[in-house]
């Protein structure tokens, strides 16, 4: 408990001081239009970025300590920590991010800072850096490579596998031909002491050691079962030596059976795995998820705000104000539209949730639809049905992905045995949820058609009378187009999760 505490800690001065650069990097950029104050703030900042350097490097020297306690752990889960810490304390020392403090002191300390442009943008833009500096650090602390392991611990875990479903089927073969006594007893033993032999390499390379602690214990756990087929596998060998088919039959079948059991552990390992898999990136999307809902509801609320007050003006011209407004609430949905790539990053690289990567690239489309729209100043009834879908498509994710980390929390059951296809039910969203999505999403189709049909009547866009009606016309006809590449997506979804589901059948 006192490593997480001071690893929070750690995590929460750090954040405090990249949040309070960024509002130093506020305040210098406003300094440059100040009035009679100017030098009082000026000689507050430069006071206030000296606590800050020495905030960093008590945090630096905290980092170094807690680095050092969690590389003498036992526990492989400290020792990825500290290599993040190591990661963040090397990526300081490159960047210089000490030297960025001073240099800004500097500056501030300059005579006549409060009245120098030049000096003052200097702060501006070393503020800036060394705000990115802070944050690459949190990103390189938060950063742990579980993900990593957990996918190389499934993939050996796999191999093993695939190597026991091998030889448990060949020695079920072997023991079929012994039992109907089709071959003689010396191309039986011939077969059995090959696979026997087989076997005995497996028991062998499992007792190499695996610097993934819970893979070990797991390998100890199929030892026993692979060790005690062996010993089976050797008494059949013996056995058809005598001629004695029966007992070889026999000994072959608990062979089989132990085999079994080795690859139960195996099967029970992957499950685990690939349980904790699903739980962090339906955790990781979740968040970044929540997070898009909150700024777009501040996006959504401006612009409702800023549409009624366009409906106010006599000439229907917006103002300067009403464009800065605009420009803010771009900037807004410009940042959420990044983060949307992220996630959508995340779910193409998972790869078997289509239904949600279809949704997040919808919302992407709309973010990037809105985006440009209020960089125009085109806050209308479209807009801010677009802003509206995006914050219901938002609101239906995070329920869905709350569902599908409470199910994934349950007991880990048994594999399922494939379907026809050889697939298995190993997808990150249940087929439900994702039907479910596509059902909404078919539903925001209809809709958005509705609308504009409302809008824009007849076939074709209306001729425009003005350049900037020009602008706005072609800006429709993108999103017409979109919108039937949208259906489109959406019924190869839809045949994608029948084919799923009949190869489940």
């Amino acid at each position: 408990m006192s490593t997480i505490r001071h690893l929070i800690t750690g995590f929460a001065l750090l954040a405090a001081v990249a949040a309070v650069a960024t509002a130093e990097e506020k305040k210098a950029e406003e300094k440059k239009k100040d009035g009679p104050h100017q030098a009082v703030l000026v000689k507050n900042s430069a006071v206030r970025q000296a606590q800050l350097k020495r905030s960093f490097e008590q945090f630096r020297t905290k980092l170094g300590v807690l680095a050092n306690r969690l590389e003498a752990s036992s526990d492989p889960k400290d020792q990825e920590k500290a290599k993040a810490m190591r990661a963040a304390l090397k990526e300081a020392q490159e960047r210089a991010t000490e030297m960025k403090f001073e240099s800004i002191i500097r500056a501030l300390n300059t005579r006549g800072a409060d009245q120098n442009l030049d000096v003052l943008g200097q702060a501006v833009r070393e503020n800036k850096e060394l705000r990115d500096d802070l944050q690459k650090l949190l990103d390189l602390i938060r950063r742990d490579d579980r993900d990593k392991v957990l996918k190389e611990r499934r993939e050996e875990a796999l191999r093993l596998l695939a190597t026991l479903k091998e030889l448990r089927d060949r020695q079920a073969r072997a023991q079929s031909q012994t039992e109907l006594g089709r071959k003689s007893d010396k191309e039986l033993g011939k077969d059995q002491k090959k696979i026997t032999g087989d076997t005995k390499g497996l028991r062998d390379k499992l007792d190499k050691p695996s610097a993934d602690t819970e893979i070990a214990k797991q390998m100890e756990a199929v030892k026993k079962p692979v060790g005690e087929a062996n010993k089976e596998q050797k008494s059949a060998e013996g056995q058809l030596g005598k001629g004695d088919k029966d007992s070889a039959g026999e000994s072959q079948g608990r062979a089989v059976a132990k085999l079994n059991e080795a690859i139960k552990e195996i099967e029970d390992l992957i499950n685990q795995t690939r349980q904790e898999e699903k739980e962090r990136k339906l955790k990781d999307l979740l968040a970044r998820a929540k997070k898009m809902l909150q700024v777009e509801k501040d996006v959504l609320a401006g612009s409702e705000s800023l549409s009624r007050d366009l409906a106010k003006l006599k000439g229907g011209k917006p103002e300067v104000t009403h464009a800065t407004r605009s420009d803010k609430l771009s900037e807004a949905q410009l940042g959420n539209l990044r983060d949307c790539e992220g996630a959508l990053t995340l779910i193409r690289g998972e790869g078997t949730a289509i239904a949600f990567q279809e949704i997040f690239e919808q919302i992407s489309k709309d973010m990037d639809t809105a985006q440009r729209r209020l960089s125009k100043v085109e806050v209308d009834a479209i807009t801010l049905v677009i802003e509206g879908d995006v914050v219901t498509a938002l609101e239906e994710v995070v329920r869905a992905l709350d569902k599908a980390i409470k199910d994934n929390q349950q007991p880990p059951s048994p594999p399922s045995p494939p379907g026809p296809g050889g697939e298995q039910d190993d997808k990150l969203v249940s087929l439900l949820q994702q039907l479910k999505m596509v059902f909404l999403m078919q539903k925001r189709v209809n809709d958005r058609t509705a609308l504009y049909a409302k809008h824009y009547q007849g076939e074709q866009v209306p001729k425009a009378t003005s350049e900037r009606e020009k602008q706005r016309y072609e800006g429709v006809a993108k999103e017409l187009k979109e919108l039937s590449s949208r259906q489109e997506r959406l019924s190869k979804v839809t045949k994608e999760l029948s084919t799923q589901a009949q190869r489940r059948q």
